[in-house]
């Protein structure tokens, strides 16, 4: 069977001052040649998309126009991971796997 989703798994800084992030996307990529440079860049497209909705980096704090830092914490260590996972996946498919 072949595997069609990166999980991202997104858990941002739990201290009290600043609100937890923790959320687990599957993006899926069955439809992209990840082969090719324009299947790559919509996936990261989707990974970034779903980085920033599950840490909630684009939401507006009522009281101050600074970015969340636990946010972008959160936002980081999804891209990371998920990148990580997009090159194995892309990897795999140029080894015809």
């Amino acid at each position: 069977m072949k595997k069609s989703l990166i999980a991202l798994a997104a858990v941002g800084a739990m201290m009290s001052t600043t609100p937890a992030f923790a959320g687990n996307v599957q993006i899926q990529y069955d439809d992209l040649n990840l082969s090719s440079p324009a299947g790559q860049e919509a996936l990261e497209r989707r990974i970034d998309k779903a980085a920033r909705d599950v840490c909630g980096l684009d939401q507006q704090r009522s009281g101050t126009r600074f970015p969340n830092r636990g946010a972008k914490k959160c936002f980081d260590n999804a891209k990371k991971q998920a990148t990580q996972q997009m090159a194995a996946v892309v990897d795999e498919q140029r080894l015809g796997g």
